[in-house]
């Protein structure tokens, strides 16, 4: 108990003093929680939870960090968030989707109480989130290698680029909480594996494949791009942003499924899987995969596979 403290409160530590680590370790984050609150049990999990965010938080408030807070209460939630959804041994799908939408709930609780404790309207906090983006991203190029012209041209598109990033909020926000499920899962489970702690079976995820029927959403949600009515243009993106994380998923498993039958070597395979993180065309390609599958069937094409499970 006294080691699982220490590195969760080394981990609350890591996280809250250096916030620019990378969207990946920073995902990462509450991996440590999932699996020491998993080992102790639910009862000692708690306690050892509890006094590494006391002690994390005691640390921040001496070095003037208190307003990490969030974050502590964040990456302990969702730690055990995923702890006790995988005792319930439900489907991918369902752990997803619940683990998903309970993240994403309860940020967005959080979100609206501190909106309502600092007067300030929720719609409000995310235009001014992302405006400090957006000029923090302005300084950042102003220091680049660009023109003058370049820089300018970027800071007359500001306005414009806050209010598109600011209505598409709702689908990043969901996007990261899948994600965040997604990564912690994925790593969680060969950690689980190596310690022999127990984790739900959830088949091969290489034949996964989204419901057919699911196709009528990107369908309708580009039909509501190109309506000329207010409101409907946001809405049709949010929905495409959505439908496109769902359609990875897809794409993802295509390839893990033609590297298994190819025998492709583990540095190519995650040199790819890099590749897709950092080269937007190539994602773009994977999302294609995925979303062509059900028209060409791509893993029976690669190895014949047969009756694969919606």
């Amino acid at each position: 108990m006294i080691r699982s403290g220490a590195i969760l409160t080394l981990t609350f530590l890591f996280t809250a003093l250096t916030p620019y680590i990378g969207p990946i370790v920073l995902i990462l984050a509450p991996l440590p929680v999932l699996y020491y609150f998993s080992r102790l049990g639910r009862r000692r999990g708690l306690i050892v939870l509890a006094a590494s965010c006391l002690a994390a938080y005691g640390i921040l408030v001496l070095s003037g960090q208190s307003a990490a807070l969030p974050v502590l209460f964040m990456i302990g939630f969702v730690g055990v968030l995923l702890s006790e959804i995988l005792k319930r041994n439900f489907s991918v799908e369902k752990t997803f989707v619940l683990a998903s939408l309970a993240l994403f709930c309860g940020a967005a609780g959080f979100f609206l109480y501190h909106a309502a404790r600092t007067d300030v309207a929720p719609w409000r906090m995310v235009e001014r989130y992302v405006s400090q983006i957006v000029r923090e991203n302005i300084k950042l190029y102003s220091q680049l290698n660009l023109s003058e012209e370049q820089v300018s041209l970027i800071r007359e598109s500001a306005p414009r680029i806050t209010d598109f990033f600011t209505g598409i909020f709702p689908a990043l926000a969901l996007t990261g909480a899948v994600l965040t499920v997604w990564f912690n899962l994925l790593v969680g489970r060969r950690l689980f594996r190596i310690s022999g702690l127990p984790f739900p079976d959830f088949g091969d995820l290489a034949a996964w494949k989204a419901p057919e029927k699911l196709v009528w959403l990107p369908i309708a949600a580009g039909c509501m791009v190109l309506l000329p009515i207010d409101g409907f243009g946001i809405v049709g993106i949010n929905l495409l942003i959505v439908c496109a994380l769902i359609y990875l998923f897809q794409g993802l498993a295509i390839a893990s499924y033609f590297f298994r039958e190819k025998r492709i070597p583990a540095m190519i395979r995650w040199l790819f899987y890099a590749l897709i993180l950092i080269q937007q065309y190539l994602l773009i390609i994977v999302i294609a995969f995925g979303l062509f599958d059900m028209w060409v069937d791509f893993r029976k094409r690669i190895g014949g596979m047969k009756n694969v499970p919606v």
